[in-house]
């Protein structure tokens, strides 16, 4: 794995880290901060004698463990201490299931193990959560999120988009029963049909890619992505009429910062004309 990607896994839950007058959890980051794991898990033992149930206990011994588990390798992990690191970061869900932030990190660490299955199993029970807590999300001391909404779509969407990015057909069926269950919960969630749309693509399934398109440009009639590709649908369907069509609405409704979007549209309205 790449080191900024298992960093970014640190990242992600010690940003949750302020300034305040938790001793344990500021003597724990600098420590940590320092690259000094002893230290580190020596406070970490002081705090959970101290005050066990304190949900950012759990955050930082994952923060701890994951550090731990690319001390020797940063590009092999010590798999002793990723099972510490996702033991710790579970139980800290089950005690506290309305953290976001968890959530997230427990995720990215087996994103970085490419362990796609049970990404899936975790995105899927994260977006049926949502579903259940009307996405009433928590952050830090229980802090309100703010744009709940926003933060899932943009979550489930990038764990898709890293599944897309390995381009390998084993991962369709995953990235599908994900779109599936978001829509399922979240019936207007366009952004899903694209994805099952882009799915069936990748298999030339060009009927059922058209089909989810349809649905997703009856909520965003004006949107240039979806326009293009149903375009191409068309196009790969050997329907040239519907593909100009809209290839030309596409490039007429781009906005200023899709203009690749429009380029593309454009030069493949020209082939076809």
């Amino acid at each position: 794995m790449k080191k900024n990607f298992i960093l970014a896994v640190i990242i992600l839950l010690s940003a949750s880290y302020s300034a305040s007058g938790q001793s344990f959890k500021g003597d724990f980051k600098k420590a940590l901060d320092a690259g000094n794991t002893q230290k580190a898990e020596k406070i970490l033992a002081d705090w959970d004698f101290a005050d066990s149930n304190n949900p950012e206990l759990f955050v930082a011994y994952f923060n701890l463990y994951t550090v731990r588990s690319m001390e020797k390798d940063s590009t092999k992990p010590d798999m002793e201490y990723v099972r510490k690191a996702l033991e710790s970061i579970s139980n800290g869900i089950e005690f506290f299931p309305t953290r976001f932030d968890m959530r997230l990190g427990k995720i990215y660490m087996l994103l970085r193990l490419e362990d796609y299955k049970s990404v899936t199993a975790e995105v899927i029970k994260l977006i049926n959560y949502s579903k259940e807590i009307g996405n009433d999300w928590k952050g830090e001391n229980y802090s309100l999120i703010e744009r709940p909404d926003e933060m899932l779509n943009e979550a489930v969407q990038e764990f898709q988009g890293v599944m897309f990015s390995k381009k390998d057909p084993a991962l369709n069926r995953d990235i599908l029963k994900i779109s599936e269950e978001m829509l399922k919960c979240y019936p207007a969630h366009a952004q899903s049909l694209l994805n099952m749309s882009t799915v069936y693509i990748f298999e030339k399934d060009y009927d059922r890619s058209l089909q989810a398109l349809l649905k997703a440009v009856q909520m965003k009639p004006d949107n240039a992505v979806y326009q293009y590709n149903i375009a191409y649908v068309y196009e790969m369907k050997g329907d040239k009429v519907s593909a100009v069509k809209h290839y030309k609405f596409a490039v007429d409704h781009a906005t200023a910062n899709e203009q690749k979007l429009k380029e593309a549209a454009q030069k493949r309205y020209d082939s076809l004309k």
